[in-house]
C-alpha cells in the first residue's frame, strides 16, 4: 500500500484533529508576522515611536534597517568626531551580515561589525523607565545606549584570540533623557557561520518587560521541570518493567529534549552555571538535537514493532549517530556545517515517523491516533523552527512547545495503556484467586465424594451383615432350596445396586425403591418374618441422592425390630409451596405396633447412618435442604425438605 493510501485512509476523527493542529499552529507561527501598518519598522537606521504603539503592543521590535559597519567596532565618539568619513551601510536586523549580498563586496561571518540605530521617542515618554530585551548575539556583542555601556555578553575583539563567546539572553534598564536615542552595538564572531542577530532586540516598558521575562523564564522552567518528570517517571517504571524496553526509550527522548531546552531559550543553563564553557555549550546542544531522533525511532519502533520498515529504521539511526560523533570530535565552525544536512535527515526522518503512525492508525493499533496527533504538533513546530533558523520568518523557537505536547499525549496514552495493563493484572489476579479456591474446593470435593463413596461400601457390605446373609442361605439351602435361592437373589440384586449407584451423586428414585425391596427381602428371609413396604406419591424418574432411604431402612432394622415387633415401611412424597419457592418433602416412616406410643417433636440426630445422609444431601443441595426425625404415634418418621428452585 502506498503512502498517499495510507494518508486517504485516515480516519475522520483524527483529520479534524489535524486541520484542529494546522490551524493554531498557523495562529501561532503568523502571530508576529503579520502585515500590520501599525507596526513600527526601522527606516534608513531610525524608528519612530509614538505613545499609543506602548499602549497597544507588548513589547515593540526594533526590527528594520539599521546602520550597518563592517569591521569596525565604533563608538558615539566616533560618530562624533568622524561622522562624514564613515561609510554607513545598511542591514536589517534581525538578520545576519555574511548574508549581505553586495556587488563586489564579501562579508565574513568571522569577523566584527557596528550596528548603529537611532531611537526616537515621543516628549511625553522621556524621563520614563523602560528597558530593553537583548537576545544573544552570534556570537558576543557589546550595546551602548547614548555613549554609555548598558549591556555586553562576552568580550568583543578584533580576532579570535581576543574574543571570548557567550550566549544569554538578557533584559537591560534605561530612563531616556532626550527624545533621541543612540543605540550602539558591537558585535564579534569567530565560531559560528552566521554573525548577527537571530531574533529581535525589543523595547518596552519596565514592568511589561519584567513581566514578558519572568513568563518566558517560568515556562522554561516548567518545561524542564516537566520534561525532568517524564523522564524520571519512565525510566523507574522501566527499572520495574525491563522488559518494556519503550519505557526506557521513552525516558531517554526526554531526556535529551530536556537538555536542549536546558542549552536553547533562555539558556537556563548558563544561568545555573555562569561560566559554563561555550564550545561544550554548542556541542551539547547540537548533540540534544542530533540524538531525539535515534530516540524518539527507538520508541516508535517498540510500540508499533509491525509498522516499521527496517533498512530506513537503521539509515535514520546510523546517520543521527554519525552526526553526533562527528559533533563530540569537531569545532563549532565544523559542528554548524553539519546542520544543513541533519535538517534535511530531519524531515525525511519525519515523513518516515508519519508513515509508520498512518500505517498503525489504519490498523487500528491502541493509541496511535494519540501519537499522532502528538508527533504532527512537533513536526509543525520543528518546521517553524528551521525557516526560523534560516532567517526565513520572523516568529519565534516552538520546538520546545511541540516537544511538551508529544511528550503530554504520548504520556497520557502510556499511562492509559500501563493503568489498563494494573487493571488486567488484578482481574488476572482475581480470577487465579477464584480458580485456586474453585479448585481447592474441587479437590477437597472429590475427596469428600470419594470418602462416601467408601462410606458407601462400608456401610452397605458389613461383614455381619454378609455372614448372617451367608448364614440364612446356608440353612434354607438343607432346609428349603426355593427360599435359600430367593434370599440369594435378593441379595445378588442389593449388591448389584449398590456397585450400580455408589459412584454417582444422583440416582433415579426408582433404583433407590428397588434396592430397598431387594434389603426388605434379604431381612424378611433371615428373620423369617413379615415386612411391609409401600410407596405413595413416587416419580421414579426423578432424582435422588443414592442410599438415602436405603440407609433409613438399615437404620430402622438395626434400632426398632425385635421379635415381637412387626415393621412396616412407607416413603411418601408431595411437593408444596412457601414464600415463592417450591420444596419436595419426603417422609419415611417406620410403623411397629408392639411399641409403646410416644409423642415426641422432632429433633436433630448425629448417628452413623443420618450423617451419611447429610452429607449425600448437602453434596447434592448445598444449603437447600433440611431433615428432621423423631418418634411418631405410629413409629418412627424421617423428614427430608428439598428446595426445588
Amino acid at each position: 500500500m502506498t503512502h498517499y493510501q495510507f494518508i486517504l485512509r485516515i480516519s475522520r476523527s483524527a483529520l479534524n484533529h489535524i486541520q484542529a493542529l494546522i490551524l493554531v499552529s498557523l495562529l501561532i507561527t503568523c502571530q508576529n508576522n503579520t502585515p500590520n501598518n501599525h507596526l513600527p519598522k526601522a527606516i534608513d537606521g531610525k524608528m519612530v515611536l509614538n505613545e499609543a504603539m506602548f499602549q497597544n503592543q507588548t513589547s515593540i521590535k526594533l526590527d528594520g534597517e539599521w546602520e550597518f559597519y563592517y569591521q569596525r567596532l565604533l563608538s558615539s565618539e566616533d560618530f562624533k568626531n568622524n561622522n562624514s568619513l564613515l561609510k554607513k551601510e545598511l542591514i536589517t536586523l534581525p538578520g545576519f551580515w555574511n548574508e549581505i549580498k553586495t556587488e563586489g563586496r564579501f562579508y565574513s561571518a568571522q569577523s566584527y561589525s557596528t550596528f548603529r540605530l537611532h531611537l526616537i521617542l515621543p516628549n511625553s515618554l522621556t524621563n520614563g523607565q523602560y528597558s530593553f530585551y537583548i537576545p544573544h548575539a552570534f556570537t558576543t556583542y557589546r550595546m551602548y545606549l547614548d555613549g554609555n555601556l548598558i549591556s555586553e555578553n562576552g568580550v568583543v575583539g578584533i580576532s579570535e584570540k581576543e574574543t571570548n563567546e557567550y550566549w544569554l539572553p538578557k533584559i537591560v534598564f534605561f530612563t531616556p533623557s532626550s527624545e533621541t536615542t543612540e543605540i550602539i552595538i558591537q558585535v564579534a564572531n569567530y565560531k559560528s557561520l552566521n554573525a548577527g542577530f537571530r531574533q529581535s532586540i525589543e523595547i518596552d516598558k519596565q514592568e511589561s518587560m519584567l513581566r514578558t521575562k519572568q513568563i518566558r523564564l517560568a515556562l522554561d522552567i516548567f518545561l524542564i521541570a516537566s520534561l525532568f518528570v517524564i523522564s524520571l517517571y519512565h525510566f523507574t517504571l522501566f527499572l520495574l518493567r525491563k522488559n518494556d524496553q519503550s519505557l526506557f526509550y521513552f525516558s531517554m527522548y526526554a531526556f535529551v529534549s530536556l537538555v536542549y531546552k536546558l542549552t536553547s531559550g533562555e539558556f537556563f543553563l548558563v544561568i545555573l552555571f555562569p561560566d559554563f564553557e561555550w564550545r561544550w555549550l554548542i556541542k551539547i546542544f547540537f548533540l540534544s538535537v542530533y540524538l531525539t531522533f535515534p530516540f524518539l525511532l527507538s520508541f516508535i519502533g517498540k510500540v508499533f514493532p509491525n509498522e516499521i520498515s527496517k533498512i530506513p529504521y537503521y539509515a535514520f539511526q546510523i546517520l543521527f549517530f554519525s552526526f553526533s560523533i562527528f559533533v563530540l570530535s569537531s569545532e563549532s565552525t565544523w559542528i554548524e556545517e553539519t546542520l544543513f544536512p541533519a535538517e534535511i535527515a530531519m524531515l525525511f526522518c519525519c515523513i518516515y515517523i508519519f508513515c509508520i503512525l498512518s500505517k498503525a492508525l489504519v490498523k487500528k493499533r491502541e493509541s496511535a491516533a494519540g501519537f499522532l496527533f502528538g508527533f504532527l504538533f512537533l513536526f509543525l513546530a520543528v518546521l517553524n523552527d528551521i525557516l526560523f533558523e534560516k532567517n526565513i520568518i520572523k516568529t519565534e523557537i516552538y520546538g520546545p512547545l511541540g516537544t511538551f505536547v508529544l511528550f503530554f499525549s504520548q504520556s497520557f496514552f502510556l499511562s492509559k495503556k500501563h493503568s489498563k495493563l494494573n487493571l488486567i493484572v488484578e482481574k488476572q489476579k482475581e480470577e487465579l484467586e477464584q480458580s485456586v479456591l474453585l479448585k481447592d474446593k474441587i479437590y477437597h470435593t472429590n475427596i469428600h465424594s470419594k470418602r462416601m463413596e467408601l462410606e458407601l461400601y462400608k456401610k452397605s457390605i458389613q461383614p455381619h451383615f454378609l455372614m448372617n446373609s451367608l448364614s440364612a442361605i446356608r440353612y434354607w439351602v438343607s432346609e428349603s432350596p426355593e427360599k435359600s435361592a430367593s434370599i440369594l437373589d435378593s441379595l445378588v440384586g442389593e449388591l448389584r445396586i449398590i456397585l450400580k449407584v455408589a459412584s454417582k451423586q444422583l440416582i433415579p428414585i426408582g433404583d433407590e425403591i428397588d434396592l430397598c425391596r431387594y434389603h426388605i427381602g434379604v431381612m424378611k428371609m433371615r428373620m423369617e418374618k413379615e415386612y411391609k413396604f409401600k410407596t405413595i406419591g413416587i416419580d421414579n424418574n426423578e432424582l435422588i441422592p443414592p442410599l438415602i432411604f436405603h440407609t433409613l431402612i438399615e437404620n430402622a432394622f438395626t434400632h426398632e425390630d425385635s421379635p415381637n415387633a412387626k415393621l412396616n415401611f412407607g416413603i411418601f412424597k408431595k411437593n408444596i409451596a412457601q414464600d415463592e419457592k417450591l420444596f419436595s418433602l419426603y417422609c419415611f416412616i417406620v410403623y411397629n405396633h408392639h411399641k409403646e406410643k410416644e409423642s415426641n417433636p422432632p429433633k436433630s440426630g448425629s448417628g452413623t447412618g443420618l450423617e451419611y445422609v447429610r452429607l449425600r444431601l448437602e453434596e447434592s443441595y448445598s444449603g437447600k435442604w433440611s431433615l428432621t426425625h423423631g418418634k411418631s404415634k405410629k413409629g418412627y418418621r424421617v423428614l427430608i425438605l428439598i428446595q426445588k428452585n
